[in-house]
């Protein structure tokens, strides 16, 4: 906890905010080294703090607000004592839980806010950009869906909660990424939290909470702007629906664009999906046995296969025309 305060100070401070940057560049240059870069490492592990953090708060106010009913609806008045003092110890207990995490994953989500206002590269590569969308359209189902009310417990304060500055925050880092065209098509990848209708709940929450009006009218855009993307590739699923399996990515089950062989288990996988495997994980995920990204060959042969079947089915689209 004590490292926030001094990145935020150093990142106040112009010779130390270029040296961050140029950290950042370097780790975007040499993604694939065989050592990650220092950057991308600490990127990575402030990327796992943030979901492990976030995760576990939402978890304890979640507990919180049903505890907090059972003693509002007089379940708890006729308890033994034993059972009473249980009870007090284990709401006393989760609040100090839920305020720790929650202090520490506002500080967190707060750093990659100011992270993203200048450095944008490697946060948009193919390697991290489905990593931070999954978290961040995770976090805004529960902070502004369906899924709000379960946090909404008495006194927020008392724990730390602070919905109004993450959801701020949040936004901020989508609208600092958002300039980037690859950011944007991204976002609809994220099949188990992305919708149009989360997007359109967020606008309807900044507005409640008074933020100024160019993030409203800025997100808003950015929402528009995603749907097009996710209405583009509803189409292209569609259209590559029936792709051989052996064009499929073992894990993501997504086509395969930059098929690499994995040399210890002889496994063809997409490029960014083992290369944010290794991030966490320096071992093949299919045997266990030690690899880096340096160790890992492109499968030249089988990417020209998937470009030309690619190519087949766009020229049979283009023939069968809008009825098609």
């Amino acid at each position: 906890r004590p490292m926030y305060p001094i990145l935020k100070y150093m990142w106040g401070k112009e010779s130390y905010r270029e040296s961050i940057k140029s950290l950042a560049v370097y780790a975007s240059e040499n993604l694939e080294a065989m050592n990650p870069p220092l950057f991308l490492r600490y990127l990575n592990l402030l990327m796992n703090d943030a979901i492990f953090l976030l995760d576990e708060a939402i978890q304890y106010l979640s507990k919180i607000k049903l505890l907090q009913l059972e003693k509002d609806h007089g379940e708890w008045e006729g308890l033994a004592p034993d059972a009473l003092r249980e009870k007090e110890s284990s709401l006393q207990m989760l609040g100090q839980l839920a305020r720790f995490h929650n202090i520490m994953s506002n500080e967190t989500i707060g750093t990659l806010a100011f992270l993203t206002s200048e450095i944008k590269g490697i946060f948009v590569h193919p390697f991290m950009a489905e990593r931070i969308i999954s978290m961040l359209n995770h976090f805004l189902q529960h902070l502004v869906g369906p899924k709000m009310g379960a946090l909404k417990v008495k006194d927020f304060s008392e724990f730390d909660f602070k919905p109004q500055q993450l959801v701020s925050d949040i936004c901020t880092i989508y609208l600092n990424l958002g300039e980037e065209g690859n950011f944007c098509a991204t976002v609809p990848k994220d099949g188990r939290s992305y919708s149009p209708t989360l997007f359109s709940q967020t606008v309807r929450v900044l507005k409640k909470i008074n933020k100024p009006g160019e993030i409203i009218v800025g997100f808003g855009l950015l929402a528009d702007k995603i749907k097009s993307h996710a209405d583009r590739q509803l189409q292209d699923e569609e259209t590559y629906a029936d792709a051989p399996d052996d064009f499929l990515d073992p894990i993501m089950s997504t086509l395969m664009l930059d098929p690499v062989l994995l040399p210890s288990s002889n496994v063809t996988v997409d490029r960014s999906t083992i290369a944010r495997h290794l991030l966490s994980d320096q071992t093949d995920p299919f045997n266990r046995s030690p690899l880096t990204m340096d160790q890992i060959r492109p499968n030249e042969e089988l990417k020209q296969q998937i470009l030309q079947w690619l190519a087949q089915h766009k020229q049979e689209r283009l023939q069968m025309g809008p009825s098609g």
